[in-house]
């Protein structure tokens, strides 16, 4: 950073402002939510820190480190966490030391692909940067196909009582509540995209034939060897040892008993550990993965994804990997009577392919030899745990006075009750965020005194950086500001259908008239950027610098006031730690945008570095980080409230009689939370 030496040299200002963007965006994501969401402070902490680096070569791609770094923390908003933070408050030994272990893990996964997305642009040379977004373009192309079109067609297979939040359980493709669709549809737009891009290799005069009769050659040895195990009667010892319903069997024998029911009735309400659909459609089972096999030996053997589709062919297969390795084969209880490698249960498991993402990426940026991004994960991820589970501690001491779990004085619970009633929650995830900023601000700052120059190449593929802005500027912010158009509906305070003006008989939807609105902005708003590549537009800075204050500042209004709005039509005094604090965090970031960085300062470097040394020495470091999280983090939660349960959470356990996934499964007949 400037002024950059080591880390020594790191100023205040660059770490208070990396900080406070990612605490803004974590703020705003918490009322957002999920993959949406988490891309806001992504962007937001790439495009400061880039600007902040004191390296002109990194400033000319300030676009990219906002794209990518919006994209690199999209993955952890999959994951879920509440339950994991209730544990923590449980006053369950064991339920507090898996708690704050959870916390540190999913924070470290979550901030560890931050930390590759904010670093791939600085890392990887210009040529590379750019070539990859042609498969990443068939990949946002197959998403929005299989959203708006293949989900459609799924949801006409689900039960009549079906809804899409809170049955979600029931429908054929449920699996652990993960995100295996979105990753199959990945898979599948980066095997459309190797044939099209090497279209001369598949679809040559003599093998254009090749990829279906080997599909069909090993659909129909899966269908042989189904119809063998089948004949003899060891399919059912197949489906015994790989097929277990996600229910205790003291539940089972309860339910039983209180509903009136066999208990054969109750377990075909249960959930399995493979997707629904095996239930009704046993009898395809062999044949699909006879084809799967297929499909992938044609393309190990034929496949070349070039122009980086093999880092997301690495990430998606990494995905399934863990996926299919921890919940599914390895989470029924196996010792004890728990489920030891399943995260939260009964909620979902995308840990296991978000940790598969983090392991496929590191082996593809092994391979390619972009260790340094690798070591920035390693950084960010561990201050990224400990963020996570020092902010969750930071809450629980903050709950502590005046607690009425934990004091019996009802004067002093009165006279801490406005205290206690602040959204302690969005405390955390503000924390939670400014530590993650640190992170990044961290990692990046050691990267940039150990990097050479990474100008690149001329290239011809100018409309990156059109797609690059317009992605952040439009796509995050749609993505994200769609959602309220659905809650002003929801809170009446905007008309579910409205009236075209002046044209009788014309009526649409709130979510109609805001797609054409918005989409009218985005259009006007690339085809200024596209114009201004070819005829410089006088509103844009000359300078890398100018561009990337004006993309900051542009994109932190529109989602500090986006997230104001949101809030407006329900507004309370409770609000402003939220929105109240957001706003004034966001003016200060303004204010550190425009003054810090400094056109003409270059960092100074220290030299190149030994990155498989430092790496070691940094995971040593992540091991102590990872015990501090788990027992030093639950020696000083359990001095402040000993066995007693804290309050401000749901009492729920991982362990022993009363684990949640025991007593509260999720049966496909209830609600699901």
């Amino acid at each position: 950073m400037e002024g950059f030496k080591g880390l020594g040299g790191l100023r205040p200002g660059t770490i208070l402002l990396a900080g406070l963007s990612l605490s803004i965006g974590w703020g705003i994501r918490g009322n957002f939510g999920h993959e949406y969401g988490a891309m806001i402070p992504g962007a937001l902490t790439a495009i400061a820190v880039c600007l902040l680096s004191g390296r002109n070569d990194w400033r000319d791609r300030v676009a990219y480190f906002g794209m990518f770094g919006a994209l690199g923390w999209a993955f952890g908003g999959s994951m879920s966490y509440m339950q994991v933070v209730a544990y923590t408050h449980s006053g369950q030994l064991a339920s507090q030391h898996f708690g704050f272990f959870g916390l540190f893990f999913l924070g470290f996964l979550w901030a560890a692909m931050g930390g590759a997305g904010t670093a791939f642009p600085a890392v990887v040379d210009k040529e590379r940067l750019t070539a990859i977004f042609r498969p990443l373009c068939w990949i946002f192309v197959g998403w929005f196909l299989f959203k708006k079109f293949l989900l459609l067609y799924f949801e006409t297979l689900f039960p009549a009582n079906y809804d899409a939040t809170w049955s979600r359980q029931a429908a054929y493709t449920y699996w652990f509540d993960a995100d295996w669709m979105e990753t199959t549809a990945a898979i599948v737009a980066l095997l459309a995209f190797e044939l099209w891009d090497n279209r001369a290799e598949h679809l040559g005069r003599f093998k254009v034939a090749l990829l279906p009769l080997c599909v069909g050659a090993f659909a129909l040895a899966g269908f042989l060897v189904h119809a063998v195990l089948y004949m003899t009667g060891l399919d059912s010892v197949v489906a015994d040892a790989l097929v277990h319903y996600q229910v205790s069997p003291d539940f089972v024998a309860a339910a039983a008993t209180e509903r009136g029911l066999s208990e054969a009735a109750v377990l075909s309400d249960q959930l399995i550990n493979w997707p629904n659909v095996v239930l009704f459609f046993p009898e395809h089972v062999g044949w699909f993965i006879g084809a799967l096999i297929g499909l992938a030996a044609y393309f190990v053997r034929f496949g070349r994804f070039g122009s980086g589709a093999s880092l997301f062919m690495h990430m998606c297969l990494g995905w399934f990997g863990c996926f299919l390795l921890f919940p599914v084969l390895l989470g029924h209880p196996i010792y004890d009577g728990e489920m030891w490698f399943r995260m939260t249960p009964p909620r979902g498991d995308n840990w296991a392919g978000v940790l598969g993402v983090v392991i496929g990426t590191v082996i593809w940026l092994i391979r390619n030899q972009y260790v340094p991004v690798v070591y920035a994960m390693l950084v960010s991820g561990i201050i990224g745990g400990l963020g996570f589970s020092g902010g969750q501690l930071i809450k629980l001491m903050g709950l502590r006075p005046g607690n009425r779990e934990v004091t019996a004085d009802p004067a002093i619970v009165e006279q801490w009750t406005h205290w206690n009633s602040a959204n302690w929650h969005s405390i955390l995830e503000q924390t939670y965020g400014f530590f993650n900023g640190v992170g990044i601000a961290i990692a990046m700052g050691l990267l940039a005194t150990r990097l050479g120059r990474n100008d690149g190449k001329p290239t011809e593929r100018r409309w990156t950086a059109v797609f690059a802005v317009a992605f952040v500027l439009f796509g995050v912010s749609y993505l994200n500001m769609f959602k309220n158009v659905l809650q002003w509906v929801k809170d009446d305070a905007l008309p579910a259908v409205m009236a075209m003006p002046l044209v009788d008989g014309v009526e649409w939807s709130a979510a109609v008239w805001f797609n054409i609105i918005f989409g009218f902005a985005a259009l006007v708003g690339i085809f200024l950027l596209s114009r201004h590549l070819r005829q410089p537009i006088a509103l844009v800075p000359a300078t890398a610098v100018g561009k990337g204050q004006l993309l900051y500042i542009a994109f932190l209004a529109t989602v500090t006031v986006m997230n104001f709005e949101r809030a407006l039509a329900a507004f309370s005094a409770g609000r402003l730690i939220t929105e109240g604090v957001i706003f004034l965090n966001a003016i200060v970031a303004v204010l550190l945008i425009v003054l810090l960085p400094r056109e003409g300062k270059t960092v100074p470097r220290v030299g190149l570095v030994d990155y498989g040394h430092a790496l070691y020495r940094t995971a040593w470091l992540g091991v102590v980080a990872l015990l501090i999280a788990t027992l030093g983090m639950t020696w000083v939660a359990r001095g402040l409230y000993g066995d007693s349960f804290s309050g401000h959470a749901g009492e729920q356990f991982r362990f022993g009689d009363d684990a949640t996934w025991k007593v509260k499964p999720t049966e496909k007949s209830k609600k699901h939370s």
